[in-house]
């Protein structure tokens, strides 16, 4: 999963790109959102929101991957990040739907998917979400 995030734009973008161990098609989503407060917010944003929607695919054993060291770190050590308390609540509730989790750090080059939704969201004029139903120049 990956967000977008720029001081100039009107929106943040959130994308992730799911494969499965078991050889399914990939499913995928993208959305954009009145633009956060900072790029570490866009993070957890994307997080939260992949994590609803896989939720809602009934996905039960789940690895994450961000290109986002601080992200990682707020979800291992959540009492040491007190202004994104919220979100660490959101996540604890959620990650509870799961038998198996994990967030683990990945550099951007290796999960091109999550980061071309999240970037190609951000440019759409008007508040838009896909899950698994893209217009066809989306495509990859």
């Amino acid at each position: 999963m990956d967000g977008s995030w720029k001081g100039s734009d009107k929106f943040s973008g959130l994308g992730w790109f799911c494969t499965s161990s078991n050889g399914d098609s990939p499913t995928m989503g993208a959305a954009n959102l009145c633009r956060s407060l900072s790029p570490l917010h866009t993070e957890f944003e994307a997080l939260l929101w992949a994590m609803k929607c896989i939720i809602g695919a009934d996905n039960q054993e789940v690895a994450f991957f961000t290109d986002c060291s601080d992200l990682v770190k707020m979800v291992s050590s959540p009492t040491e990040w007190p202004a994104f308390s919220i979100y660490l609540e959101e996540f604890k509730t959620d990650k509870e739907e799961f038998t198996r989790f994990s967030l683990s750090l990945i550099s951007q080059t290796a999960y091109v998917n999550a980061d071309k939704l999240a970037h190609k969201i951000c440019t759409e004029p008007l508040h838009i979400t896909y899950v698994n139903n893209f217009p066809q120049n989306w495509l990859f």
